[in-house]
């Protein structure tokens, strides 16, 4: 379920601390003196259970997650599904041995506001055993994950989409191994197909924090976006940068619930929905260009 742009109810709302985001938002601003009536969840509030209307749900889009151990890719499929589904990381071993799936309703701004319950969309997500792992078993993960990708690309409806999770940390070396592993996996696949369009970056631990930890990942995302995306557009002769994606899975706590006197919740909300609200539209606009019928080419 798409949103018309005057019916988004972030179509005005933008990360207060994000300059890469400040014309867009003065530009929508200049362009409607009125906002859309928002109703912020609080931490008094609890978050009534997902009950989506099934007689009209589609079909579900299929999104798989790869990455290096550690870097929050269980995590995030976790936000999507909103259970916690997948083991998450408790050291430099890789915590997902085997690829699993899980189908429910992606519900992105429902734990955030009120009365989106049925604002988003079916997804079936499917978890892969982390690169890097301590263990040094990432040729003994290369073919499940080969496979898991040639499954979803031949089940109705293709495949979607392709996250890539890194932490905001990582170092570009690590960035471009990843997305070179990528490249290893799917390119011997795809004979007619550009599996790039498919390819999502996100960036994990973004978390909302002090004035500090804002500016140091303002800095980090400006390099990403300038030097990093640069770099793997020529390497890989893309004709367009690689959509990146910022998202913290770390729950916010506000300052009432802290001790500090004054509830914030308005503003962590704003936060994470917005987060989760930009990864929500980019994988529906790749509900009309899945990757499908892939093969292993001898």
């Amino acid at each position: 379920m798409m949103l018309a742009q005057n019916d988004n109810p972030f179509h005005s709302l933008e990360h207060d601390h994000d300059p890469i985001m400040v014309a867009a938002h003065l530009q929508s601003a200049s362009q409607s003196s009125t906002t859309t009536n928002v109703r912020w969840r609080y931490c008094t509030e609890g978050i009534p259970p997902i009950q989506p209307d099934y007689t009209t749900l589609e079909q579900p889009l299929n999104i798989i997650a790869l990455g290096r151990t550690g870097d929050g890719k269980s995590s995030l499929l976790n936000d999507i599904i909103g259970h916690p589904v997948f083991k998450q990381k408790t050291s430099v071993k890789s915590q997902t041995k085997e690829i699993q799936t899980y189908t429910h309703f992606w519900a992105p701004l429902h734990p955030y506001m009120h009365n989106k319950e049925q604002f988003g969309c079916p997804v079936q997500v499917i978890d892969t055993p982390g690169f890097g792992d301590s263990q040094l078993r990432d040729k003994e993960f290369y073919h499940p994950i080969q496979q898991a990708i040639i499954k979803a690309a031949n089940e109705e409806g293709g495949l979607h989409c392709i996250l890539m999770v890194f932490k905001i940390t990582t170092n570009a070396d690590a960035v471009f191994k990843s997305i070179q592993a990528l490249y290893d996996l799917v390119s011997p696949l795809v004979t007619h197909h550009d599996f790039w369009r498919n390819v999502l970056l996100v960036f994990t631990h973004v978390d909302l924090g002090n004035v500090l930890n804002v500016q140091r990942y303002q800095s980090r995302k400006v390099a990403l976006k300038s030097k990093v995306n640069q770099a793997i557009r020529e390497r890989y002769h893309l004709k367009h940068d690689l959509p990146m994606l910022w998202i913290s899975t770390q729950k916010f706590t506000c300052g009432f619930m802290k001790g500090l006197g004054l509830c914030d919740c308005e503003r962590g909300n704003r936060y994470q929905s917005d987060c989760r609200r930009r990864l929500f539209e980019q994988v529906r606009k790749r509900a009309s260009c899945p990757l499908y019928g892939l093969t292993q080419v001898e």
